[in-house]
């Protein structure tokens, strides 16, 4: 239900994913049940197919703007964001998966699930294609806003352990976002963060400028959630530049947009949030119903991976 549009496009996107998925998967839908089912009726669903294909977890409670996120895990535990992390906690889903509030998912995550062993803070992790074979992780992208020393560092070990196990890298080159290469640069926290790394972090290799991203000069680059978020934000509105240069030429646009496809929202769907003692992934609140269906995809993924997630946010 948390979604900026609505039901629409979360109903559709898990019947895409429904679909295109096998083995099948059964969707656990946590929301108003009346409209869910009418959704579902309008989207074609039998009511046979509805009670034999679905769950529908009904959620008297809705989140609003004035709900502060450190509470409204607690004092909304009847809304859609929070009921889905406690089913998870009961054992009754094996992921979660939300459009909804960034801040209150990350508070009902850390509180309801726990965080792994050694983890302060928990952080959203995304790839970004590079000049290289294979692409860079990037986080925080947007959990934590301020971000002292030790949860930089912190990051890094958790985005390490991540991108050995998806590529079987022993070593992955680390680095820091920065606004320059130079020791004495960037804030205070940066530069605490970088000298602690140098001495405990293998692969560390310093500072990455934003111009250094997409060259494939680092497997992981950590920074704050708010410098994450803007540069993932800006880096997804690649494929809008490109089609306003290249609208006239069909063939160098779709090239360019299959390989950079990484780059489009719509086709990752949703980054997981690691550190967290169980699965949970945060998708655009803005996402279509083609973005819902491939975050499920990558959930579902990762559910049936869960032992090998479970050990990539330890450090």
């Amino acid at each position: 239900m948390g979604g900026d549009h609505g039901l629409p496009p979360i109903l559709h996107g898990v019947l895409k994913a429904r679909d295109q998925e096998k083995p099948k998967f059964l969707p656990v839908l946590c929301g108003d049940r009346r409209g869910i089912v009418a959704g579902l009726l309008k989207a074609g669903v039998s009511p046979r197919e509805l009670d034999a294909d679905f769950v529908i977890e009904h959620c008297a409670e809705t989140i609003t703007r004035r709900d502060a996120p450190s509470r409204a895990w607690k004092n909304k535990a009847d809304s859609s964001i929070v009921r889905c992390i406690a089913l998870q906690r009961e054992r009754r889903v094996d992921a979660s998966v939300s459009a909804g509030n960034t801040g209150i998912l990350l508070a009902a995550s850390i509180f309801i699930l726990g965080r792994l062993p050694k983890v302060q803070r928990p952080a959203l992790a995304a790839f970004l294609p590079t000049a290289r074979e294979r692409p860079a992780l990037l986080l925080d992208v947007g959990a934590n806003l301020g971000c002292r020393a030790e949860h930089l560092v912190a990051f890094a070990f958790m985005g390490r352990s991540y991108y050995r196990r998806c590529f079987g890298i022993v070593s992955p080159a680390v680095r820091l976002l920065n606004i320059g290469k130079e020791q004495r640069k960037g804030t205070e926290a940066i530069t605490a963060a970088g000298r602690e790394l140098g001495r405990v972090c293998p692969g560390y290799a310093g500072f990455a400028e934003g111009s250094d991203v997409l060259t494939g000069v680092a497997d992981v680059i950590v920074c704050d959630g708010f410098a994450g978020n803007v540069l993932l934000k800006a880096c997804e509105s690649f494929h809008t530049l490109v089609e306003s240069v290249l609208g006239h030429d069909r063939r160098v646009l779709d090239a360019i947009k299959t390989n950079m496809s990484i780059l489009n929202a719509e086709n990752y769907g949703a980054v997981p949030l690691l550190g967290i003692n169980g699965i949970v992934l945060k998708a655009h609140g803005s996402s279509s119903a083609v973005a819902i269906a491939h975050a499920l995809k990558t959930t579902i993924h990762l559910a049936r991976n869960r032992a090998s997630l479970l050990r990539d946010g330890t450090a």
